[in-house]
């Protein structure tokens, strides 16, 4: 039985998806707040940064959302598709800068 579970677990670990990008306490990606891996289909609640730049692509078909709220809802600050890596993307609205992340095939949904 418990070979059955590690197996399990090593084929959701071998399918699971990131996109990881390089988070930015400006509107201008210089200076740096730290960086995160943001899993495909799920919500990554960050704390406060204003832009980001993604440095290795998610899931094919993925697009990544930023909010004003720290959590995966509520007003959409940017959304770019995963595979754009290097672009700096300037993630604030009036409300201010962002505080949380998502990837998912639809802009602004998790």
């Amino acid at each position: 039985m418990q070979f059955k579970a590690i197996i399990t677990l090593l084929a959701v670990a071998a399918t699971s998806n990131a996109v990881i990008v390089d988070l930015f306490s400006d509107p201008g990606c210089v200076t740096p707040a730290g960086n995160r891996n943001v899993f495909d289909n799920s919500c990554a609640p960050l704390g406060g940064f204003q832009s980001y730049r993604i440095t290795s692509s998610g899931g094919s078909g993925q697009q990544l959302s930023a909010y004003s709220r720290n959590a995966c809802a509520g007003p959409v600050t940017a959304c770019t598709p995963v595979a754009a890596t290097g672009s700096c993307v300037r993630a604030t609205n009036d409300n201010g800068g962002s505080n949380a992340m998502s990837s998912s095939p639809v802009c602004g949904a998790v």
